[in-house]
């Protein structure tokens, strides 16, 4: 009898945070649905509009290497801060 009461009342008091979290997903997934979607482009149309020149200097100086580089070194900066004594 006691234990019915106590249950009950725990149900009682966790529905005010169970409704709080369904109504916070509830407006999160509205605003995200409000959000326009973005049209990626295909990176062999955005070369296709670039002049022989640019192809040329962008080969010469190594571009795709350099932001695999640049990408590499920044998801290893994202890691090391991690860690807890280094970062």
């Amino acid at each position: 009898m006691f234990q019915d009461i106590i249950d009950a009342l725990i149900d009682i008091v966790l529905w005010v945070p169970r409704w709080l979290f369904s109504l916070i997903v509830d407006v999160l997934e509205m605003v995200i649905a409000w959000i326009p979607e973005i049209d990626m482009l295909d990176p062999s149309t955005v070369s296709s509009g670039m002049t022989s020149d640019m192809l040329y200097f962008t080969s010469l100086m190594e571009v795709p290497y350099g932001l695999t580089a640049i990408g590499t070194a920044l998801f290893a900066r994202f890691v090391v801060r991690r860690i807890p004594v280094i970062g």
